[in-house]
């Protein structure tokens, strides 16, 4: 049924571009500077719109056909979308008016509301699509919308721009907006008001012609961008003339999980001064003071599996992440991490980079060095030591031959190695070959099934979800794994909260990472997490619930056997990584030491960061609660310490739209 269904859809798609369509506009979807897909808009009539939208990423990536039907003033009146989504899973979307009356359903919503020009926000809608957007938006007479089912759009007009390639040349207009929970959107428009580009460092999408024109447009809307961020970090970074002092507070010793009542720390000139008793500690009158009255002190967290953009920094530090393992990157990475030195923009520090290397195929990974031979995979990482580089990360992609020598060559640098497990290839191999640690959760419980299964694409997940539940971890063979890996010192980085909405996320239930913070989000926000993730069938969903449930327990198992097991999330919510950890069944404190100490000691930078002692670096979170207690108590940051400096949570909450607990 499902082939002949999509047999249909591509005779009906086939039919309906070749009719007798006008504006036919075709464009490119680029990765890393190469074709990934493609996008095509047409119109059958004027007020009749079509899109389709594709693109392949590792075996990921949608199939979207989408027809909308405007009014005579350009409001959208019906949309129809079809296919399937990033991950493979089927969409069925819909929107319409009717007797002044709008209706919408799609996977998780079935619902109705006075229809007053509003605009419809979609789930699964195409990128080119914003054009109508910005269509109604300049037909409003506030230039304003609201939009359906709740919240708001508007526009700004940036910069007009002018491009050309060969004997081709166009004008352009940069428009930003706002209204989607986040900082503004930026979008390429031609002057009528068609969709252009939407460009960014690891993908962007570009009208058919223009493709080599990507860079020179994303270096302009950088520059527009920056001043969202740059303004965003002189607002909320709060500098001290001299010292802070923060007094009475229950202080949280990561070395040994315990707390000390009643402690006051002086901070000076980034570092942490003096620790003792409130008692025994005179505060100099110069010093701000913060009341730590019934709060808790704990070194800032660790993010051990990020990839930094620009627009994670503020959450990041919101959400009390003072630190940054980089698992792959591009080499804006360098200049990102510069601009966070010198206070531009707000993020961690970016304490350690991987560099990132993959071969060459329809599955290589987005960035880094994507090599056609081992002798390319030396020189990768050769290159990358030069720069500075601290550790490896291979990907799925790299031949299971080719990792002992890489892993060699970056062992005689100095440089750790770590990744996931190449297709046809077991973590036991892989540590065997020289990985130092294995990173995600699903490339442990894969080593189960054997080094014949492809796992550069979707496979990689779902042979897990509709498997996982079956491994036995007392049994031999996972006994055998996780000696191997105390006896060898191997680590791991389970990014569980990755999998979560795959496996367990269904549609119209708030992803368990936002419960905690529901009522706080901006409806945009609100809404994208109750949408759900699943990626398996409706007659699976018992079966990736039981896996979700065999992860939690393999990282039980891990920690009880004393193996490395440090908190990244995969560009999620740290603060819920540590949370699932807890209900693992790993003690607070332990959980605590997962985002602290331990990241420290295993980047080799633990003299200097992951506890709070005289002559380390000040950073540190002063949390309104206790996660020893309650981890979801880790959610309440009543301010965050950089290197002696203050954010303020709630301040980079609200210049969000969103809400916060105070």
């Amino acid at each position: 049924m499902k082939s002949l269904s999509w047999l249909c859809i591509f005779i009906g798609f086939t039919l309906q571009l070749s009719a007798n369509t006008i504006d036919t506009t075709r464009y490119n979807i680029l990765t890393s500077g190469k074709i990934s897909g493609k996008q095509i808009s047409w119109q059958n009539d004027k007020n009749d719109y079509h899109y389709y939208y594709e693109f392949n990423d590792r075996g990921r990536g949608p199939s979207i056909t989408q027809a909308i039907t405007a009014d005579n003033n350009g409001f959208v009146i019906k949309e129809e979308i079809t296919g399937i989504d990033y991950y493979k899973t089927p969409v069925n979307e819909v929107f319409y008016v009717s007797n002044n009356k709008a209706y919408w359903k799609n996977k998780f919503e079935n619902d109705s509301a006075a229809f007053q020009n509003q605009t419809y926000s979609d789930i699964n809608g195409t990128p080119a699509s914003i054009e109508l957007l910005l269509k109604m938006l300049r037909s409003s007479s506030t230039k304003q919308l609201n939009v359906l089912p709740a919240g708001t759009r508007d526009f700004k007009e940036v910069i007009e721009k002018e491009i050309t390639n060969g004997s081709q040349s166009v004008k352009l207009q940069l428009i930003a907006f706002s209204g989607f929970g986040g900082a503004p959107q930026y979008f390429w428009f031609t002057k009528d008001g068609g969709f252009f580009a939407s460009v960014a460092d690891w993908s962007s999408i570009i009208r058919q012609g223009f493709e080599k024109n990507a860079d020179e447009l994303n270096t302009i809307q950088k520059k527009y961008e920056q001043e969202f961020y740059s303004n965003l970090a002189k607002k909320i970074t709060q500098k001290t003339s001299d010292g802070i002092a923060i007094k009475n507070v229950n202080l949280f010793n990561s070395e040994t999980g315990t707390v000390s009542p009643n402690i006051t720390v002086l901070i000076k000139n980034g570092k942490i001064e003096k620790t003792g008793n409130a008692s025994s500690i005179t505060i100099p009158s110069s010093y701000k003071t913060i009341d730590g009255t019934g709060k808790f002190l704990m070194p800032g967290l660790w993010e051990m599996h990020g990839h930094f953009g620009q627009e994670s920094g503020p959450f990041m530090i919101a959400q009390g992440v003072t630190n940054l393992r980089d698992m792959g990157n591009g080499p804006e990475l360098l200049v990102l991490r510069d601009k966070i030195n010198k206070d531009s923009i707000l993020g961690p520090n970016i304490t350690y980079i991987s560099g990132f290397i993959d071969q060459a195929g329809p599955y290589a990974g987005p960035t880094g060095a994507i090599i056609h031979s081992l002798d390319e995979g030396l020189k990768a990482v050769d290159d990358y030591k030069s720069k500075g580089y601290d550790q490896i990360k291979l990907y799925s992609s790299i031949k299971p031959e080719w990792v002992k020598p890489l892993a060699a060559k970056a062992h005689s640098l100095g440089m750790r190695v770590c990744g996931h497990i190449p297709s046809h290839m077991t973590a036991s191999q892989a540590i065997d070959a020289g990985y130092n640690e294995v990173t995600h959760i699903n490339m442990l419980m894969l080593n189960f099934f054997g080094d014949t299964v492809e796992t550069r694409n979707m496979n990689r997940f779902k042979l897990v979800g509709e498997k996982g539940f079956m491994i036995d971890l007392k049994g031999a063979e996972a006994q055998a794994l996780i000696k191997k890996m105390k006896d060898k010192n191997i680590a791991h980085d389970p990014t569980i909260t990755t999998f979560e909405d795959m496996f367990i996320g269904l549609p119209g239930k708030p992803s368990p990472a936002y419960v905690p913070i529901l009522n706080y989000l901006p409806a945009e926000i609100k809404r994208n997490a109750m949408s759900g993730g699943f990626i398996g069938e409706d007659s699976q969903i018992e079966s990736y619930k039981k896996s979700y449930e065999t992860m939690k327990k393999m990282i039980k198992e891990l920690y009880d056997n004393k193996i490395t097991v440090v908190a990244g999330t995969d560009g999620g919510i740290v603060q819920h990584e540590l949370e699932t950890y807890s209900d693992c069944g790993i003690p607070n404190a332990d959980v605590l030491r997962m985002a602290t100490i331990v990241p420290a000691q295993l980047t080799g930078k633990s003299n200097q960061l992951g506890s709070i002692e005289e002559g380390k670096i000040a950073n540190m979170i002063l949390i309104d609660g206790n996660p020893l207690q309650n981890m979801q108590d880790i959610r309440k940051i009543f301010v965050t310490i950089k290197e002696g400096k203050l954010y303020s949570p709630k301040e980079i909450y609200a210049a969000y739209g969103w809400k916060y607990y105070y």
